[in-house]
């Protein structure tokens, strides 16, 4: 039962906040909701903690188990999720006391969030997919919700209802490659999806063709999600649209859901030594880092500049597990330590860019609670008014910018330096070339944006701003000191990350 606590508390808090809020108004102290969802994620937060030390752990409901029952697994890599998404909620509901003041149905954006990480937790803790099908909606309709909150606008209104659409036809794709799944072997447990592919594999009882067909549905069912190119269109309108806490949610831990959940099964069922799935994340990764790259350089809106740097993001994330994958399939356990520095950059990246967007888009939604513009042109300078959201964007931008030593440059190194540890493979190097290229471009553009946002003169609408009220600020300047402890304690975190991705390539 220990397992469930961490979502129950977040759904319960979820269900009692708008009763709560009901009687909140009549004593005139309607702050009570925002205490509750800050507190439910700290105790949800200090729950997740305390699993270290005690894993694995699994729960089913008795008689209901595996093979054909619903089963709940924490290991180090689902910890580890799980504990990035609760962690920035957390930040979320703090920064959202001051920021979201202005709306109205606040006790439905506070339910919709705790809702959002119960779901992603969930999704990080299931063992098979009808589990984890359940939770992903629970996170994809919360999502969809909260992009929308503003629905007197037009803007947030199409965002959402395209965000929708193509959500939905991705997930499904991969429901569609999950059915095809429980068709050849009558289970959704990973356990025994694991053993029983290998062994369809292994005596040819269904066509190669049919399961790569599989493995491309979950690629592209949970990849429009985590914004693969050319599955991204509805990253970019969202972003913008939504309010600047649930962007750094949707930026900095929800897409990053899809690539767990992509990774997870790919890695679990389709062993990498047998199938070969990580030539295609290694296209796929490319493409969404060049793209989305040249795109980021014509946006005039911090928002959707931000929006595409999360896309070049999932690209290296990308490209990293592909690397892993593909080093398995072509060189076999022999070249291991090489599939794992590959997984290891790709997952610290994963931390690297929740903490480095989230903290970004807080910052952006500092910039235009004061200024009221998200024009890049018209917030020259106002790192000059605002100097505590100032200086912490700019480390924001120098750790996804790659800047040694901070932990952004380490876990892109990871991933290259796999990519080049087996020369005479002209893909691998290819792909590398590429990637390194693409990290220098993207680096051009996050200095560019530094230094319009700290060293330009202030222009006459950022000259009348001042810094954010504390409990925004408080927010980013922890995301900011994470960034710096991360690299300061970067062994200690490589060990927590190296556990986390021995469980992804050792299946289960």
């Amino acid at each position: 039962m220990l397992i469930l606590q961490p979502i129950i508390v977040l759904l319960g808090a979820a269900a009692i906040i708008p009763l709560i809020d009901l009687l909140s108004k009549k004593i005139g102290f309607e702050k009570i909701r925002d205490i509750i969802a800050i507190v439910a994620f700290l105790i949800a937060f200090i729950i997740l903690y305390s699993f270290f030390g005690n894993l694995p752990q699994s729960f089913s409901i008795d008689p209901y188990g595996p093979p054909l029952g619903v089963e709940l697994r924490v290991d180090n890599l689902s910890l580890y999720m799980a504990i990035i998404f609760c962690g920035l909620g957390l930040l979320v509901s703090i920064y959202s006391i001051k920021y979201m003041e202005i709306d109205s149905g606040l006790d439905k954006y506070y339910s919709l969030l705790l809702i959002l990480v119960a779901g992603m937790i969930g999704v990080a803790f299931s063992n098979d997919f009808f589990n984890l099908y359940v939770f992903w909606e629970m996170m994809c309709i919360a999502s969809y919700t909260l992009v929308s909150f503003r629905k007197y606008k037009w803007e947030p209104v199409e965002a959402g209802f395209k965000y929708l659409v193509m959500s939905t036809i991705g997930s499904l794709i991969s429901l569609y490659g999950i059915s095809l799944l429980y068709g050849l072997v009558g289970t959704l447990n990973f356990t025994q999806l694991h053993s029983a592919i290998e062994k369809i594999y292994r005596n040819g009882s269904a066509p190669l063709s049919l399961l790569y067909l599989i493995i491309c549905m979950i690629i592209v069912g949970f990849g429009v999600t985590a914004a693969m190119v050319p599955l991204h269109t509805w990253l970019p309108d969202a972003h913008p649209a939504a309010p600047s806490s649930i962007s750094a949610m949707l930026s900095g831990v929800v897409i990053k859901t899809g690539v767990y959940a992509m990774f997870r099964s790919l890695f679990t069922i389709f062993q990498p030594k047998i199938f070969d799935f990580g030539t295609i994340l290694m296209l796929f990764g490319v493409l969404t880092i060049t793209v989305a790259n040249f795109m980021a350089l014509m946006q005039k809106d911090i928002k959707r500049l931000l929006a595409y740097s999360s896309i070049v993001n999932i690209g290296y994330i990308l490209v990293g597990g592909g690397i892993g994958a593909y080093v398995l399939t072509h060189y076999g356990l022999k070249e291991a330590s090489i599939a794992g520095i590959a997984i290891i950059g790709s997952l610290l990246h994963i931390l690297n860019h929740a903490i480095s967007k989230g903290l970004l888009f807080l910052c952006s939604g500092c910039f235009t609670h004061e200024a009221k513009t998200r024009a890049i042109s018209k917030l020259e300078g106002i790192g000059k008014r605002m100097p505590l959201s100032g200086l912490s964007l700019s480390i924001g931008l120098f750790n996804l910018a790659g800047i040694p030593p901070l932990s952004g440059f380490w876990s892109k190194l990871f991933i290259i330096l796999a990519g080049l540890s087996i020369p005479e493979n002209n893909f691998m190097l290819a792909i590398s070339i590429i990637v390194i290229l693409n990290s220098i471009f993207a680096a051009s553009y996050y200095l560019w944006l530094t230094q319009r946002i700290m060293l330009k003169k202030p222009t006459e609408i950022v000259e009348k701003v001042h810094e954010a009220p504390l409990s925004m600020v408080f927010p980013i300047i922890v995301l900011a000191i994470l960034c710096i402890l991360i690299t300061i304690k970067l062994d200690l975190f490589i060990k927590i990350v190296e556990l986390a991705s021995n469980n992804l390539l050792g299946g289960v």
